[in-house]
Order: C-alpha cells, then structure tokens, then sequence
C-alpha cells in the first residue's frame, strides 16, 4: 500500500520538518526509532521489513535503555543537533532521502544525506557523506554473485537501486501493463479502470477500507474498493491510526514479546500448583474421615494385639456393618491409635490452608491473565510501567522510578470536564486511588478486563456519560465488540480487593449503560487529549 505514489504524497506532508534541528534520536526497539525535533514534531521511522513507513506522531516516546543497535548509535551520533535541511523523492520510486547539515566538532558544515528505501524485506536506512560514500547502514549487504545486487557497506559508494520502470508522472499515455516506477498493483488497477493517470494528480485524501477480508489504506480514495471507509486529515494520522489501532505493530516489540512470554509461564505454573494443590484438598478431605476410623478402633482397642496387621469392627456410624481397619504390625495399639488421630488432625489444619493457597493461587491466575490483557493495548510507555510493577529488568525499573506520575492518558472536552484513563495496574490505581475525588465518576466494562476510566465533572450529563462508556470499552479487551455494557458509579462507592495484587475493585449502586467503542466519537467529543 506504500508505494511511490503514496511516499510522493508523504514527503508533501513532512516538508514542514525542513530547515528544522534534529533535537534527539530516540530508540523504541530494534526495529523503531524516532526523531524529537526542535518544532516539537516526533517523527517515527518504523523498518519493519513487512511494514517500513515514516509519520508524524502524537504518541509518547520513551528511549528504550534494553536496546543497543550500533547503526541507532551511529545515527545518535550525526544526527542529534544536525538540521533537516531538504525532504525529496528518487525519481518516483520507494526511495525518500533526506538532506541534513551535520556539525563537526569544529562547528563546520558537513553535508549528509539520510536515505530510506521502502523495499519490503529489503527495506533499509542509510547514511551517507557528502561524497556519496555509505557511513553505515541498518542492514549490510556484502558483494554477491547476483550482479543486480549492490553492496551496502561503510566506505562503499551508495547507489540508487536500478530500475526499468518509467516515471508516470512524465508519462501520458496509459499502457496496458504496469511498466511504472512507484505504481503498485493496487494503484495500477484504478488507473485502468480510468484509462488515464488523472488519480496521480488529485488532492490528498489519506483513507482507510476496511473490507470483509482485507483493510486497505492509500492516499487518496481507490473508488473501486469495496469497503467501510474512514477519511483522516493528514497520511501521518491513517499510518498512525492504522498501525496501532488496526494493526498494533507499535508494541508488538521485543520487549513486549518477553512481558508476554514471562506472565504465560508464571500462569503455567500457577495452574500447575492449582492442580496439585486441589489433588492435596481431596486428599486431605478423604483423611477427615480417619476421625471415625479412630473412634471406632478406640471402641474396641481392647481386643487389638501388637502384631496384627488389621481388625475387624462394627461400623456404630452405619447400621454396625463389619468395618476394616488397617493397622502397622510394628506398633502397638495405643501407638496405631495415635497414628490414625495424628493423620486426621493434620488433614484437618491442612484443610483450612491448603484451601486458602488455592484461593490465592486463583487470585495470582486472575492478576496475571489481567495484565495479558493489559499489554495487549499497551502502547511503548505502558509496556515499561508493567516491567516495572513486575519488577523485571532492573534498568528499565531504575529509568522509571525517575519518572514522579505514571504515563496516563489524559481527554479533555469542550465543557472542561476532564477523563482520566489508565492502562495497566499502575495507572489504574494512580487515578482511581489517588488522582480521584470521592465525587468523580468510575467507568469500567463490566466484568470484563478494562482501563479504569475517572470522569471530573460538576455535571454527569448523558453525552458525558455516553462519551465516558465509549473511552471505558474502547480501552479494554471488548475494543471490536458492537454493544458494551459499561458500569459506573461515584468513587466513594468504590473498594479495592483487599490483598489481591492489581488494580482489582468492587463498587456498589452503580449504573449500567450500553455503548459501541468508537474512537471516532472519541476524536470527535475531545478536543484534547493522547491517546
């Protein structure tokens, strides 16, 4: 779908970063990493191979401490400081490069150009000098037989890929097959339809399709595409909406893949210990019955000789039907007596515990299913907090810790009522325990894992109220589901679970309404606000 048409229209947009100093170069992970610029604009460069793309973005960035890539390093190290200079187009290919005045240690003036080829699984970032010599690159190809290879190297010349296609845009006549340079087959079935390249030269118009099988996103409308659509004002805005919404590649990251890993295996032996600890419930509860064996052999004690292995009692618990029971030849009767008591006595304190093991064991199953579902609409901020709360990786916890407020987010309407959301159990718990006043509103998907929502408001007005339900489902495991049921009350009918781990709590005289998440609606009612 990004092909050189889509990236013709992309770099219209991002000419606003030209002439404008590149403050820092964050790293997300391995695959992201992002420009903060002295306009305040966070430009995101993404080199997924199944999905490298650039944007503008409004989400918050943190630099990854875990993350060591020595390209990112090298990148640091030129880019930090430089200016952006110029943003343009190699012909009309996958090819965005970007002029960028670099300041020696002198303060001289050293010309560099930073080159983005959205070449699928060849898809690559690289730098190079003034002379066209290759600094370094994100992915290094070495010399190959294959003559129509190049080699991407430091100190080797960097040459632009070679191609047979023609420009379509110094074309005029429309062929019959798609001998264009940039033209997707996607693009080229429209432009046959038509018959000619007038689509080439239409506004920007960025939308999304979803269609029965298939979501499909360009810059401008493809009118022969079946499906819903959704219009968003800039390309930066669908890529954005598209690849944490639609697709969420955004935390699907190395970090989020070990969170992910660690909590199924501590479910995993959580439901492991479940079992065994139910099989020694059962057990215990079998050996309550030793009270009566113990009884009865104390009833007939007299006619036990040291020696025998068993005897034979009337049962006086049913109708006395004849009773066997099972005796240790190596001790005598008194000790058989108090071996049978000393059994039923354990099961008996064992009952109480094992049953509160079990209880707790549900609750950790609970806790840790809760946060699976939490990382799902983790977002890069977030996925840190929960490393955090379960205290793993102790320099990403040492790096947060400086952090003095959890990373919620924040909406605010046109009336000045402000909504509170948390994502995980630290900002759960943050707005709900701390940020909240006994007067504010809660929200929450009922019985369902979901983001704590706190409403301040002077009035609970329906359209709040409705707004407030809509942000409750959209932020929970219910996202895609057509009709929510969301609950809410005031916070001082609220109560956390006691000693349960999370952000786990109940509430009385609540409400319930009905809601479709929407996040359109959501963009719609706020006026600001991160999502």
């Amino acid at each position: 779908m990004i092909d050189g048409v889509f990236i013709r229209y992309l770099i219209n947009e991002l000419k606003v970063l030209e002439n404008i100093r590149i403050n820092k170069v964050n790293t997300i992970n391995n695959n992201e990493l992002c420009l903060l610029l002295s306009s305040k604009n966070k430009l995101l460069i993404n080199t997924n191979s199944d999905n490298m793309h650039v944007r503008l973005t409004n989400i918050d960035i943190v630099n990854a401490p875990n993350v060591n890539i020595n390209f990112h390093q090298t990148l640091k190290r030129y880019l930090e400081s430089a200016i952006i200079t110029k943003i343009y187009q190699y012909n009309n290919d996958r090819v965005m490069i970007f002029d960028i005045n670099h300041f020696d240690d002198l303060g001289y003036v050293e010309p560099l150009n930073l080159i983005l080829e959205f070449f699928g699984r060849n898809a690559n970032i690289i730098l190079v000098n003034k002379d066209g010599i290759i600094i370094d690159a994100l992915k290094r190809e070495t010399e190959s037989s294959d003559p129509t290879l190049r080699i991407i190297l430091p100190k080797a010349r960097y040459e632009y890929p070679s191609s047979s296609r023609v420009n379509p845009y110094l074309e005029k006549v429309l062929k019959e097959e798609n001998c264009y340079e940039g033209v997707s087959s996607l693009l080229f079935s429209e432009l046959s339809k038509k018959g000619t390249f007038d689509l080439l030269y239409q506004e920007c118009a960025p939308v999304l399709i979803k269609g029965e099988k298939k979501n499909v996103f360009y810059c401008f409308d493809l009118p022969s595409i079946v499906g819903e659509r959704h219009y968003f004002n800039t390309l930066s805005e669908l890529l954005e909406y598209y690849f944490i919404e639609v697709k969420r590649d955004i935390s699907l990251n190395s970090d989020q893949s070990f969170i992910n890993n660690y909590i199924e295996k501590e479910i995993k032996k959580l439901i492991e210990k479940k079992a065994k600890l139910e099989n020694d419930l059962s057990s215990a509860k079998d050996n309550l019955k030793l009270e009566q064996v113990g009884n009865l052999l104390a009833s007939n004690l007299h006619l036990v000789k040291k020696g025998d292995t068993k005897i034979i009692v009337p049962n006086y618990y049913n109708d006395n039907e004849p009773f066997e029971i099972i005796l240790n030849p190596l001790l005598s009767p008194k000790k058989n007596l108090e071996a049978i008591f000393n059994k039923y006595q354990k099961a008996k304190r064992a009952l109480s515990q094992i049953s509160n093991q079990i209880t707790l064991a549900s609750s950790d199953i609970a806790y840790f299913k809760c946060l699976l579902d939490q990382l799902k609409i983790a977002k890069v901020n977030d996925i840190y907090e929960i490393y955090q709360e379960l205290g793993l990786k102790e320099n990403v916890i040492k790096k947060q810790a400086k952090k003095s407020k959890p990373n919620i987010s924040i909406f605010k309407t046109a009336s000045g009522d402000v909504i509170y959301v948390g994502k995980n159990n630290i900002q759960n718990n943050y707005i709900t325990h701390t940020l909240a006043s006994k007067n504010d509103y809660f929200f929450h998907v009922q019985a369902s894992p979901g983001s704590h929502v706190i409403v301040k408001t002077m009035l609970l007005s329906d359209d709040l109220k409705n707004l407030a339900g809509v942000i409750a489902s959209y932020y929970s495991t219910q996202r895609n589901a057509t009709n929510v049921c969301v609950d809410y009350t005031q916070v001082r009918n609220l109560k956390k679970v006691p000693g349960m781990k999370g952000s786990f709590v109940t509430y009385t005289s609540y409400k319930s309404i009905f809601v479709k998440p929407d996040l359109a609606i959501i963009k719609e009612k706020i006026v600001s606000g991160n999502y």
